[in-house]
């Protein structure tokens, strides 16, 4: 290829002068069975890649292999880790419902990515915020490296520990003080309107943008390892709405990757007064 790539790429109609048609080469470990052998047909230890897709999806396939493949050395197939994956896609799949099912209007969401108001976040947004911050500067270095395995298991640590069981679950406190006025009539919510209320359902508000902020930030993360499922979910929960083609609003291929948190951002939210806990979650 690299041959073929330097007598045609540099013909006029490329206009590509000297093209190298790449510059890095990764060279994947063997694919074995639990007992170390090579998959063959000979021994019958050879899974079917489509029945895996059809059992636990394609995505499944994909993050449990990639997961369980540490850099530079053979991979040992268990079908345990694309059972894994597909509870992976599970876990993310029903934290996108989760927050669907936080308000309607305005598509998927109520007010999707609103403006976060630095006075009304908590210790826990901030937290989570930061932590979101160190993943995605753990994946990145780890992607630049090539180290895909290391990617995936950051990845999984951030989302499943650090988001779901803490954030998520800390955050179901304030999400619960939806105002009731909602399903009250005009004439009603005048009479029950009181500062406490309105101050309840801005911290709810405010609650809902950090979700979005750190969800949309992590589907694409999460693309490369699963491009099905985070294409729907980037167009389900609405985050494609108002983009440009050529940054997402077309597709989640092209969403710029995320960056990381500035020092900036960090001062205009507050960040750095939760430098000093960022870690004590930790279990």
């Amino acid at each position: 290829m690299i041959m073929a790539g330097y007598e045609f790429m540099s013909e006029p109609k490329f206009g590509l002068a000297n093209a190298m048609p790449f510059r890095n080469v990764y060279f994947t470990g063997i694919i074995r069975d639990k007992q170390g052998r090579k998959m063959s047909k000979t021994l019958g230890n050879s899974p079917d890649p489509l029945d895996l897709i059809a059992r636990f999806g394609a995505d499944a396939l994909r993050f449990g292999t990639m997961r369980s493949a540490p850099l530079g050395q053979d991979v040992l197939f268990d079908e345990k880790d694309v059972e894994l994956g597909r509870n992976f896609c599970n876990k993310l799949w029903n934290a996108c419902r989760f927050r669907q099912m936080q308000g309607g209007g305005g598509g998927a969401t109520s007010q999707i990515q609103g403006e976060i108001r630095p006075q009304l976040l908590t210790t826990d947004d901030k937290w989570i915020l930061l932590k979101l911050d160190a993943a995605i500067h753990e994946i990145t270095e780890a992607l630049n490296t090539y180290n895909f395995s290391t990617a995936a298991q950051a990845l999984y640590r951030f989302f499943w520990n650090e988001y779901c069981d803490w954030y998520v679950e800390a955050s179901k406190a304030i999400l619960s003080t939806r105002s009731s006025r909602g399903d009250e009539a005009p004439s009603e919510k005048l009479e029950t309107q009181n500062p406490q209320s309105d101050m309840d359902e801005a911290r709810r508000e405010n609650t809902l943008a950090v979700i979005d902020f750190v969800l949309s930030h992590t589907l694409r993360l999460f693309h490369p390892f699963l491009p099905f499922i985070t294409e729907e979910l980037w167009h389900g929960m609405g985050y494609a709405e108002d983009m440009p083609d050529d940054q997402g609003g077309k597709t989640i291929m092209y969403a710029r990757w995320p960056k990381r948190l500035d020092e900036d951002f960090k001062g205009h939210y507050g960040l750095d007064d939760c430098l000093p806990r960022h870690g004590q979650r930790q279990v």
